[in-house]
């Protein structure tokens, strides 16, 4: 009697560990194909476990693949203990660690030091010596056979060479593409964003009842965006911790500025945005400029207020009003609060943000979409002077955003604030009181006037 087909694995996972600055985040985005990892020469720029999945054709591997922070850091921010730890949680969850080495160096006190430190840790681990271009690094090579690990296998993570061998290594110890269960399609992803220390990994952590980002006192602890997909409810989610934001005057070094421009990329791809607000500090202007960002990305967004375990009653109660004073660009954004430390509150926002999703994918018919265009106009007093904006027909083009083309006789005669009060207006009538819509202006052709 047949059984069927057996059941697809779990997606296994890689770690890329070492020292600093041995090219862990270079081979990192190698794998996955594009430039995800923050790459400086700056020791210490990863503090974060990033994983992301990775795939290859020949041979056949889907897998996911983890950059960790340098082992054996110490900076100025004294994270090194807890880096060291979100190491060790990574390599413990991995089936295959790839210790990586610096050939251009030879070995050195720290390798060996990383080297005693993984054989504890008991998991499979390939030797892999990066930055062998050279013929000096070739040559340095035989000094990692001290290690007692197997074989080296020499590699470039930036030029690409030697990464073949790599992937058939790791081909004897993964299994096949087709036997692992494939990554869910169309998660949802939800962008946690904020001034620095507004709490937006600790509303991670406490989502997913890990210490899975680290979390300090200290501005800017949080360096890349982190994504983390699991489960919630049944229902597979994509969450992103962000940097700080923090103004651009004050970017320190290029770390920060990597840093902020993966927050704007986080943003980008999101399906929502969850804005976090310290409820002690109120809405401050860096604030607004982070609101007016998710605005011009014209995506839906959660206003969520953090600490609130800190906060006098009276303060939380006027919260949803200052929001609405304060970022006025948000208006019909829903507003809420939570307590990270005391666990409240913390669906809340995942639960909004689901239903901003469903309601930024809402198509609309035509002839409703075209009802409620008319109506727009018989109500709305267009002020300017010369052509008054007139609108003959439109059509939905595309959902989140929800997206309409509109015919219209003159595109100058649409400034900003008469396009801003129409978008305002057929958001009420269409049933989007909660997502921003995007219009997209066409001048009808006009017909020839006829022979006199």
């Amino acid at each position: 009697m047949s059984t069927g087909a057996a059941p697809l694995r779990p997606r296994p996972l890689v770690a890329i560990v070492g020292r600093p600055n041995v090219g862990k985040s270079t081979l990192f985005n190698r794998f996955v194909g594009r430039r995800r990892a923050i790459v400086e020469p700056t020791a210490g720029v990863t503090r974060d476990r990033l994983v992301l999945p990775a795939r290859y054709e020949d041979p056949p591997l889907d897998f996911d693949v983890m950059d960790t922070g340098g082992l054996g850091l110490v900076d100025r921010g004294d994270l090194a203990e807890a880096v060291q730890a979100q190491v060790l949680t990574g390599v413990q969850r991995a089936d295959v660690v790839l210790f990586l080495l610096d050939a251009r160096e030879g070995l050195t006190l720290l390798d060996e030091q990383v080297a005693g430190w993984l054989r504890r840790a008991g998991r499979p681990i390939l030797l892999v010596a990066n930055k062998s271009e050279t013929g000096q690094a070739q040559r340095n090579l035989v000094e990692f056979a001290r290690l007692g690990l197997g074989d080296v296998i020499p590699i470039s993570a930036q030029e690409g060479a030697g990464l073949g061998d790599l992937y058939w290594a790791l081909s004897e110890r993964l299994p096949p593409a087709g036997e692992v269960a494939p990554l869910p399609e169309d998660a949802p992803r939800i962008a946690v964003l904020g001034r620095r220390n507004a709490g937006k990994s600790s509303y991670l952590n406490a989502v997913l009842r890990e210490q899975r980002v680290l979390v300090s006192p200290i501005p800017g602890t949080t360096r890349d965006a982190v994504e983390v997909r699991f489960e919630w409810r049944g229902q597979p989610l994509i969450l992103v911790d962000t940097a700080g934001i923090h103004r651009r005057t004050k970017v320190a070094n290029a770390v920060e500025y990597f840093s902020l421009g993966r927050s704007h990329e986080a943003l980008q791809h999101a399906d929502v945005a969850l804005l976090l607000l310290d409820l002690d500090a109120g809405v401050q202007r860096l604030d607004q400029s982070l609101a007016r960002a998710i605005l011009d990305h014209h995506k839906p967004v959660v206003v969520v207020g953090t600490k609130a375990d800190l906060a006098d009653p009276a303060r939380l109660q006027a919260f949803p009003e200052e929001v609405a004073h304060k970022l006025p660009h948000l208006r019909g954004a829903p507003v809420c609060s939570l307590s990270n430390t005391a666990r409240r509150g913390l669906d809340k926002p995942l639960d909004l943000a689901l239903a901003l999703r469903a309601e930024a994918r809402r198509r609309v018919g035509t002839a409703e979409l075209n009802r409620a265009l008319e109506q727009s106009f018989t109500s709305l007093r267009f002020r300017g002077r010369g052509d008054k904006p007139r609108a003959y027909y439109a059509t939905q083009l595309s959902t989140a955003p929800p997206t309409f083309l509109v015919f219209v006789n003159r595109k100058s005669a649409f400034e900003k604030e008469a396009l801003r009060t129409l978008g305002q207006d057929l958001r009420r009538r269409l049933g989007f009181p909660r997502v921003p819509v995007r219009l997209v202006l066409r001048e009808r052709e006009r017909t020839p006037a006829g022979p006199d």
